[in-house]
């Protein structure tokens, strides 16, 4: 499966592959907003280095280029404010979604917007179902969850521990044949 990259999402966002010239944005992004992102995020951490976002297990570069990903980072009038990937099984045409985004480019339909364009993408190329899993308490996330029609199928208890803390972990999903746009 290949998902071409970048996505021009509108006039304003856009994704683009998040090879390692995004690794000093996301450190920066990261590290100014921790508060922000420290509850939900594993990758916020104070010292965060830029090699430590390399590390980072996401779809990554091989996952690009063997087809079982689709790691982006979420451009916004030019300057990287957060990231959005993929993780494709082909066998069973599923994907997984996630994604973080920084408190300044908040509440503005960013990641609505970016996902939705992802979605389309994936739908396009072949996978069948997409799951999106995000703690309880993130609100905001759950909102981008619902606004694009995913649907709540169950909640795995204190699944997600993030410094210490276990949250709740919503499993949400959307099929090809639930596309509402």
């Amino acid at each position: 499966m290949t998902v071409g990259l970048p996505i021009v999402v509108d006039d304003h966002v856009s994704l683009v592959l998040a090879d390692d010239s995004v690794a000093e944005a996301y450190r920066d992004l990261v590290l100014a907003d921790l508060d922000h992102l420290r509850p939900w995020e594993e990758l916020a951490r104070p010292g965060l280095s830029v090699e430590d976002v390399r590390a980072y297990p996401t779809p990554g570069l091989q996952g690009w280029a063997d087809g079982t990903g689709v790691p982006t980072a979420v451009v916004l009038d030019g300057a990287v404010v957060g990231a959005l990937a993929a993780r494709i099984t082909p066998a069973t045409a599923k994907a997984e979604v996630g994604y973080w985004l920084s408190s300044r480019a908040g509440g503005k339909g960013v990641m609505t917007r970016a996902v939705a364009a992802l979605l389309d993408a994936l739908f396009a190329d072949g996978v069948f179902r997409v799951e999106l899993r995000t703690a309880a308490d993130n609100l905001p996330s759950r909102a981008v969850a619902e606004r694009l029609g995913f649907m709540l199928e169950g909640t795995l208890r204190q699944a997600y521990p993030i410094e210490g803390v276990r949250h709740d972990l919503c499993v949400y999903a959307r099929l090809a044949p639930d596309r509402i746009r």
